[in-house]
């Protein structure tokens, strides 16, 4: 399969209803399949798909606990026109806490692996990290105003922001995303309309996974390069972890605070705090991505 960079793909038609994405059937015990698949521009699945529907399959085996961490690998590249299989493995089931692992596979191929860790409910000390950032998501750039700006490279990038996702976007500016950030630092608001119909607050996680792979990886690049995808960049995750604190509402805005604090030898790592409007942390996550430039002429 070609990994090269395909804009044309966000001319496709996509499932707008990120419930109904993310939803699988059960076709043996412990084996859930898919319905839908979400492609990304370099002619792959959209990470954060594969991610969500992996924790999805695994919340099928621990509905009376609450997911706190989950740790992914991507194997392989899959494919959009296979559905993908979901086997779950019961690792443990103590007194607090759960365990699953999770093999994801596309015609016997595995193409991501995961664990997750479910605890149950304990009284216990609160407190969080504020983010230093101003909520501001309603005066930020919207899909349509990005898509009427050039980056510095000369190019536009507006078809990232199509509408083919079931996301909503909000930047609070160019730097980060069509020019380079010297601080290595970017913020984003994200939101999935689609998640107002639900108010099973195990699903509000999973759309959040979903969330948490969209533009993540680009927070080291914004050092170097236009931070999106484009022909200029060879981009695959490599693997993607989160820990989620609190219940989340995804059909409202969320502030995405990401910085990426290294680069070597072609791996990237980001790093990522999500917040809600009340300013609570309700997850953090880290990501390693492999990360190159390319000639878009080649």
């Amino acid at each position: 399969m070609s990994r090269k960079y395909d804009d044309s793909l966000y001319d496709a038609q996509w499932v707008r209803d990120i419930p109904a994405l993310l939803a699988l059937d059960e076709v043996a015990p412990d084996l859930f399949r898919n319905r839908d698949n979400q492609r990304n521009v370099y002619r792959a699945l959209f990470g954060g798909q594969i991610v969500a529907q992996a924790l999805a399959a695994a919340d099928r085996t621990a509905p009376d606990r609450t997911i706190h961490s989950l740790h992914a690998y991507f194997l392989r590249a899959g494919v959009d026109s296979e559905q993908i299989d979901y086997r779950v493995e019961r690792l443990r089931d103590g007194g607090r806490f759960s365990t699953r692992r999770v093999e994801a596979l596309q015609k016997g191929q595995l193409i991501l692996t995961m664990e997750a860790s479910y605890r149950s409910s304990v009284a216990g000390f609160s407190h969080y990290r504020a983010s230093p950032i101003a909520f501001d998501p309603e005066n930020a750039l919207d899909e349509a105003t990005f898509r009427t700006m050039r980056a510095e490279d000369g190019r536009s990038y507006g078809a990232l922001f199509g509408g083919h996702y079931p996301i909503e976007v909000r930047l609070p500016g160019k730097a980060g995303f069509l020019e380079r950030n010297g601080t290595g630092k970017r913020h984003y608001w994200l939101r999935a309309p689609g998640a107002e119909r639900c108010d099973d607050p195990m699903v509000q996680r999973q759309i959040l996974a979903f969330l948490s792979d969209f533009m993540f990886a680009g927070a080291p690049l914004s050092r170097h390069t236009v931070a999106l995808p484009g022909p200029h960049l060879f981009v695959a995750s490599l693997d993607h972890c989160m820990w989620f604190h609190r219940d989340v509402r995804c059909d409202d805005w969320l502030l995405f605070e990401t910085d990426g604090p290294n680069a070597e030898n072609g791996v990237n790592l980001a790093r990522g705090l999500i917040y809600n409007r009340a300013g609570e942390l309700v997850a953090s996550m880290v990501q390693e991505a492999l990360q190159y430039p390319v000639d878009p002429a080649g």
